[in-house]
């Protein structure tokens, strides 16, 4: 999908062992203890010493709860604070480094700051720990868990298929009911090329939780993101055809059809989902795409100011407008879209994608060297096709031509939706003019 689309704020990558955590079907929500609800204020009054003593009040009356510098670690992280969380959890490593919980966490952060392995050997360490006597049953358990969805994200991020299907396998027969695991399963399977086993998979989490996407539709999702656009037109058309009614269904397979280049057939989809939910919020989010897709700025530029006034966190909305203002709004607008661009890649600093937004808003701005200084801090990372187009083309007007060259070159061979790809393109053609590539050996 292109940058715009996918920019819904990753916000934090994970948040302690809950980036590993998915509760159990029908858990029961449980208030936080009085001394926890007592800690987390003074933690957030910027009192850590009282927090953690209120921590420690809580987990004498309950020996059952996270240590209390596992947990305010995690406060840590919620708010932002790296430095302060890595010293928390070593210093809750010391006084209890067997502690499930003290493992799972540093295994978070390590998962987080793209050191798998560590992430690994965490929460390898953690599963042998809950053979200690220590534990009872419930919160063996629970520990249980949360190591195999640790390991399960790691294995994921290495990409070892087989190995995340061996722990979302334990995790299943320890709760058969789990939907949102059972995806997750069917997403492994069909990685290991088991498209079969992956759709009967995803039909059962269907069939428990119809809230989630219809089968049909994920399996078309599975084979676009693998290049098979033969498959997933197959898929749609399923999906479509089981499901006529549903919005989703008509959202996902436009915005399909948007990458592909079928602005006429997407269109059809389109109505068919404003019919259906024409105050849905995707819904609205769709039509501002198909708008921009199709140029049509002042169109796209009403239904992403009003998902802005509406959604003030929706970045696919704040990202949007700001793209849309910066290619069509007078001085007034473009200074708005800086703004918005900005704004958004303070919110999400480890993110290359926002940067490059923001190095594109600046320079359709007419701020040239700060464009460049933006699009310097994004260059060389993973982004997708789009968000190489704007970088490469801050590069170029700078004179950077061979590193704009060959950004460019990446971008136009992926298969990805691309929304900027004959942009990108001409810019190509144009620079290998001026600059011949040297011929291919």
């Amino acid at each position: 999908m292109p940058a715009p689309r996918t920019l819904a704020a990753p916000a934090l990558l994970f948040c302690a062992v809950a980036a590993f955590a998915q509760p159990p079907k029908d858990a029961p929500k449980t208030a936080p203890p009085p001394d926890e609800q007592k800690a987390k204020e003074a933690f957030l009054a910027g009192k850590l010493d009282d927090a953690i003593a209120h921590l420690r009040a809580a987990a004498k009356a309950n020996p059952a709860l996270s240590p209390p510098k596992v947990v305010a670690a995690r406060w840590c992280v919620e708010t932002g604070n790296g430095p302060q969380a890595r010293l928390l959890i070593e210093q809750a490593a010391t006084e209890d480094p067997a502690h499930p919980d003290v493992l799972l966490t540093n295994a978070s952060f390590a998962l987080a700051e793209g050191r798998v392995t560590d992430a690994v050997l965490g929460c390898t360490a953690a599963l042998a720990a809950t053979d200690s006597a220590r534990w009872d049953a419930d919160t063996k358990k629970k520990y249980q868990r949360e190591a195999r969805l640790g390991l399960a994200a790691a294995f994921e991020a290495r990409g070892d298929s087989a190995s995340v299907r061996t722990h979302l396998a334990a995790l299943l027969d320890a709760d058969p009911r789990n939907a949102a695991l059972r995806q997750r399963l069917a997403r492994t399977l069909f990685l290991v090329d088991k498209p079969d086993e992956a759709f009967a998979e995803l039909q059962a989490a269907h069939k428990e939780d119809p809230t989630l996407d219809p089968p049909q539709m994920s399996m078309a999702q599975l084979w676009t993101a693998k290049h098979d656009f033969a498959k997933a037109d197959e898929w749609y058309t399923k999906a479509v055809a089981a499901h006529p009614n549903a919005a989703k269904v008509h959202r996902a397979l436009a915005g399909y059809l948007l990458d592909r280049g079928r602005l006429d057939t997407a269109k059809a989809h389109l109505a068919a989902a404003q019919k259906l939910e024409p105050a849905s919020r995707d819904t609205k989010a769709l039509t501002g795409l198909t708008a921009r897709y199709a140029k049509d700025y002042p169109a796209a530029a009403a239904v992403f100011e009003e998902l802005v006034r509406d959604h003030p966190s929706f970045g696919f909305g704040v990202v949007n407008l700001a793209l849309v203002l910066a290619e069509s709004g007078d001085a007034t607008g473009k200074r708005r879209a800086t703004e918005l661009a900005e704004g958004y890649a303070k919110q999400n600093p480890r993110a290359g994608e926002p940067r490059a937004v923001l190095a594109y808003c600046l320079f359709k701005a007419g701020r040239t060297a700060d464009a460049e200084k933006v699009a310097r801090t994004t260059a060389g990372g993973a982004l997708s096709p789009d968000a190489a187009y704007f970088v490469a083309r801050v590069l170029a007007d700078r004179g950077a031509t061979d590193d704009a060259q060959k950004i460019l070159r990446a971008a136009s061979e992926s298969k990805d939706g691309f929304v900027y790809r004959k942009d990108a393109d001409d810019l190509l053609a144009d620079l290998d003019k001026k600059n011949p590539p040297p011929p291919k050996k």
